[in-house]
Parts: structure tokens; sequence; C-alpha cells
């Protein structure tokens, strides 16, 4: 009875972990490989996902890529403590987009900087 209860446990923790996981690693795999880009923040939602405590975020993002065509994607990813209170709709954010697929993106926490008023 113990190991069933012990099994049932582990193969719940696999499925609702192994998604994250799983996200986690192909966005890092897009940040170290992905073609870098701009975008814009159009508009941003709490999706009211917590993992590792920071805020799941839904954005919309205007993208320009580097050979200048403009396209919209949906994106969620986790929004860290540090800019969270200077991301809004109008913000610029560096990005990194999948060559094989341009809907894919990730926004670059690591190279982002705020731009100071006025500027």
């Amino acid at each position: 009875m113990t190991v069933a209860i012990m099994g049932g446990t582990t193969l719940i923790l696999a499925c609702v972990g192994l998604p994250f996981l799983i996200n986690a690693r192909n966005g890092q795999r897009l940040l170290a490989t992905g073609i870098p880009a701009q975008a814009m923040v159009e508009s941003m939602a709490d999706t009211g996902v917590t993992v590792n405590g920071q805020p799941m975020v839904s954005f919309v993002l205007g993208v320009r890529a580097q050979d200048g065509q403009a396209y919209r994607v949906t994106h969620r990813q986790t929004l860290p403590r540090i800019p969270m209170g200077v991301v809004a709709p109008g913000v610029t954010v560096p990005i990194k987009v999948d060559p094989q697929r341009r809907d894919r993106v990730r926004i670059d926490w690591g190279s982002w900087r705020p731009v100071p008023n006025g500027a």
C-alpha cells in the first residue's frame, strides 16, 4: 500500500513539474542560440502562476526582427523582481527569437537595461 501511494505521488509530481522543467530548459537553450531582436511590450497580464517566487506574466510583444520585419507575438515568461516595477506597456526589451519558429521568443532579462527618463 505504501509503495502504491509513493508511486502515485511521484507520478503526480512528475506530471506537474515536468512541463516547468522542459519550459525552463527550452528557454535557456533559446537564450543561448536565438537570434537577438527587440520587442516593445504592448500589454502584459498576470497569469496567477508563480515560479520560484516570480510571477508568470503573459506578454503581448511587438517584435522588430533584425531583417526589419515587424510582427506581434503572445509570450508567457516569469518577470524577475528587479525589472518588475519598470517593465510596462511601451517599454522595449531585448529578446531572442527561435530561427526555426519566429513565434517562439524569450525575453533576455540578463541583457535588459532600463532606459533613463528623458532618454
